[in-house]
């Protein structure tokens, strides 16, 4: 579905990685991990095409719009207008893709989020409603592929858990596949079909050669910090 190919990266004169190979297929979930710096970010936005690699080629199934490669950031707050409210914001995108409102709904109901918030600017609402936000508005363009960038770093152990197990739910359900940067590498292997370790360019496959029944659960216990 999306691979690049003899990638390579260097910004200034800070390289990041070079022949480096990656593919997400329809249906997994594949995680990367490394330190601060390697190059976590840097390969899902070449996969996306926000930058061009220096070497090296991304490959994308044909005739797709880009509007079905979509992100999750990291910081939810920068990615929605600070003076728009959510449904101002999700009114726009179902009209321009003639949308029904019915499947913004649907999809709110799904993600456990009231009605009451969507009169409220992205500042009015918590992260974790926030990001939950971000994933009904990359969901009604129907994507084949989301790069989800440290998605769960700054929510609550709560809203970590509840991300994941959607996104676990919604990859079984559509068939899509992911790109997951993290830290965690605990939750990677837990969740991921494929791991990939940044630093040295190690690759590895996670303990479970698929994402299993029990994934979400098994998620529960990775995405809680220690106190």
């Amino acid at each position: 579905m999306l691979a690049g190919r003899g990638l390579a990266k260097a910004f200034s004169a800070h390289g990041l990685f070079r022949d480096f190979d990656v593919e997400v297929r329809a249906g997994e979930i594949v995680a990367v991990v490394g330190p601060s710096g390697c190059g976590k970010t840097t390969v899902g936005n070449l996969l996306l095409g926000l930058v061009e690699p220096d070497t090296g080629s991304v490959e994308r199934r044909n005739n797709l719009s880009p509007l079905r490669f979509q992100k999750l950031y990291q910081d939810p707050p920068a990615a929605f207008p600070p003076h728009q409210t959510i449904r101002t914001g999700l009114r726009d995108l179902a009209k321009l893709h003639r949308l029904q409102w019915a499947e913004v709904e649907k999809l709110l109901t799904r993600l456990r989020l009231h009605q009451n918030l969507l009169d409220r600017l992205p500042g009015q609402i918590s992260g974790g409603e926030l990001q939950r936000f971000a994933i009904v508005r990359a969901l009604l363009l129907d994507p084949v592929f989301l790069f989800a960038d440290e998605a769960t770093s700054r929510l609550d152990p709560v809203s970590q858990k509840e991300v994941i197990d959607f996104l676990i739910q919604t990859v079984r359900e559509t068939g899509f596949g992911i790109l997951l940067v993290t830290h965690d590498r605990a939750l990677a292997e837990r969740i991921s079909t494929r791991t990939i370790n940044l630093a040295g360019h190690e690759k590895s496959r996670s303990l479970a050669s698929g994402i299993g029944t029990n994934a979400a659960d098994r998620a529960t216990d990775s995405s809680r910090p220690s106190r």
